[in-house]
């Protein structure tokens, strides 16, 4: 089937990319297995977010109206231009309900990815990752249909279910000891605060950090990095994250897409949360002994993450269960599962 399909969503220094690479996998998704043309609206087409976007070969149309207004006519305008038969939403600003109403009720199929305002009820289709969230909201009114949990995680193709046994922890093994991830821009300075907190271990240890595309702090990383006993390396912007986790023991990261990837990794992590509501949502790994939450950035020391992180790097055999666990979860096939459902409710 073909069809036209217009992708609503933001990214850069001041909210991270996670919207962006989520959407991003739907999209190949859509265009490459149910050839759809996709195009992408984004409120800042010089952002970083855009560029990602641009790089994977998709067009970014602009989006004027900022973030504390409706844009119900522009975006009417934009789906119109682009023959759009689906609208996929994955942002966090002002777009209302009545304004998805109205495109709803002139034949444009709406889809929802995991949103909490109530904007969701007005959309064909809502997914969501399976955060116990979803079913405290209110959903009187609710026609499309409702999807949450591991299965419908959207992570791009290089994440699909892989073999990986992670190694032990041993000098002489070239795999990374530490992985310190903390999103496409890290606003609120998670990367040099846990690079901090690891001094804190009593052994020195290979870590690697990643920066993002839109990582501003870099004097003030390559500083605590310098002060560091451990041997650390940065991978600014890698082309592919999927390598450099898969050989990596263990992970300290932001809750957020990462979170999910280094799951379907069968990387064992610890997670920072940047909100108390992403901490509940972090509280499913732990449940599942996939992940530890060790708290919300702003509330915990760096004493407490060092001691999280110091229970999993002398154990091994907890970080294999762990691993194991995760990988089960996440099979990394959810957005081939929203792409099929997408192209059903268009053709």
């Amino acid at each position: 089937m073909s069809g036209s399909v217009l992708m609503r969503c933001d990214g850069g220094a001041a909210i991270g990319l996670g919207h962006v690479t989520r959407c991003l996998a739907l999209a190949d998704e859509l265009r490459d297995s149910h050839r759809c043309v996709v195009a992408f609206a984004m409120r800042d087409p010089g952002s970083a977010g855009a560029a990602a976007v641009r790089s994977a070969g998709y067009d970014v149309v602009p989006i004027a109206a900022d973030a504390s207004s409706d844009y119900a006519d522009e975006l009417a305008a934009l789906v119109a231009a682009r023959h759009a038969a689906a609208l996929v939403v994955d942002v966090r600003d002002q777009l209302s309900r009545a304004s998805l109403d109205v495109l709803r009720t002139s034949g444009v199929r709406i889809v929802s990815v995991d949103d909490g305002s109530d904007r969701r009820l007005a959309c064909d289709l809502a997914f969501y990752p399976p955060a116990p969230q979803v079913d405290e909201m209110e959903w009187s009114g609710f026609y499309g249909r409702r999807y949450a949990g591991w299965e419908w995680v959207m992570l791009r193709r290089e994440f699909a279910a892989a073999s990986f046994t992670p190694p032990e922890l041993g000098e002489s093994s070239p795999a990374i000891d530490i992985l310190v991830t903390m999103g496409g821009s890290d606003p609120v300075g998670m990367t040099e605060f846990a690079v901090g907190a690891l001094e804190l271990l009593a052994m020195a240890l290979a870590v690697r950090v990643v920066v993002g595309p839109a990582f501003s702090r870099a004097e003030t990383l390559i500083d605590a990095i310098a002060r560091s006993k451990h041997a650390i390396r940065v991978a600014r912007a890698p082309e592919s994250l999927a390598p450099l986790m898969r050989a990596s023991r263990l992970a300290v990261a932001s809750f957020g897409v990462s979170a999910y990837e280094l799951a379907a990794c069968g990387v064992p992590a610890v997670h920072l949360c940047l909100t108390a509501d992403a901490g509940r949502t972090a509280s499913i790994f732990e449940r599942e002994g996939a992940a530890v939450n060790a708290g919300v950035f702003g509330h915990l020391t760096a004493r407490q993450l060092c001691d999280a992180v110091g229970r999993l790097v002398g154990r091994a055999g907890e970080r294999g269960r762990m691993a194991a666990r995760a990988a089960r979860l996440v099979d990394g096939r959810g957005a081939q599962r929203v792409a099929a459902l997408v192209a059903a409710v268009i053709s």
